[in-house]
């Protein structure tokens, strides 16, 4: 599960350290000279986080303030390399989770990447999509039930393959049983999409804590990638 990163800026130094410390951790950078490249990168692609250059400062906070109005990328951790601690307010007011301060101390930046990798793969898992073929009982208060077949599960929703049409909105609940576990899960869910191919996504809602706490555990040993042992706490790093 590689943790995806796009790399906002134009400073060769900046760029040089920032990826020295990523390759390290093996993460992916995806590298955008400009706003207007980067935008469009968010606007193809889902990254785990994103560092913004405040080299430029207006662009870059108006860069950040769109980030966090877009639907796939809105959660995405974003590290500000600012140019003086005089940013670091209007940073994090635009939407920013750490910052740095030129110039970019070693032990500082290695100390920020400890604090904000551990986000960077609960959102990977937010999103990460485990393919299961399994049958699902699905029950509304409108029809009867009957029994569809999941295409994938993640821990927001799932994709289910249906002979039986049911419209964006509407309210199921359903029951399965995750692949290589013996209990039966009931969850509640809504209707966010639906095309022609006889394919519906289901988004979950009001998850009780232990199907939450199960859903994860079962995502999380399907995906590879167990956590850092590293405490998980949101930080908001400034020059010692």
């Amino acid at each position: 599960m590689t943790v995806r990163v796009l790399l906002m800026s134009s400073d060769l130094p900046v760029i040089e350290t920032l990826c020295s410390f990523t390759d390290q951790i093996g993460m992916q950078v995806d590298l955008c000279s400009d706003v207007d490249s980067a935008t469009r990168r968010l606007c193809q692609s889902k990254y785990e986080a994103v560092m913004v250059d405040f080299k430029k400062t207006l662009p870059a906070l108006e860069f950040v303030k769109k980030l966090r109005g877009m639907t796939a990328n809105r959660g995405a951790i974003v590290l500000a390399i600012l140019n003086s601690t005089c940013e670091v307010p209007s940073a994090f007011r635009a939407g920013a989770t750490f910052a740095l301060v030129r110039p970019l101390p070693s032990t500082i930046m290695a100390r920020t990447l400890k604090a904000s990798y551990p986000l960077m793969i609960l959102e990977k898992r937010r999103y990460f999509r485990c393919s299961a073929r399994i049958p699902v009982s699905i029950g509304s208060d409108s029809r009867a039930e009957f029994v569809a077949t999941s295409i994938n599960i993640s821990q927001g929703g799932m994709a289910l393959a249906t002979t039986v049409p049911l419209p964006v909105g509407h309210r199921v609940e359903l029951c399965l049983t995750l692949p290589g576990t013996l209990a039966a899960e009931k969850v509640s869910g809504e209707v966010v999409w639906s095309n022609s191919a006889r394919r519906i996504g289901i988004e979950f809602f009001h998850l009780p804590r232990p199907v939450k706490e199960r859903l994860q555990a079962w995502l999380a040993d399907r995906s590879g990638e167990s956590l850092p042992k590293e405490a998980l706490w949101t930080a908001r790093i400034q020059p010692d």
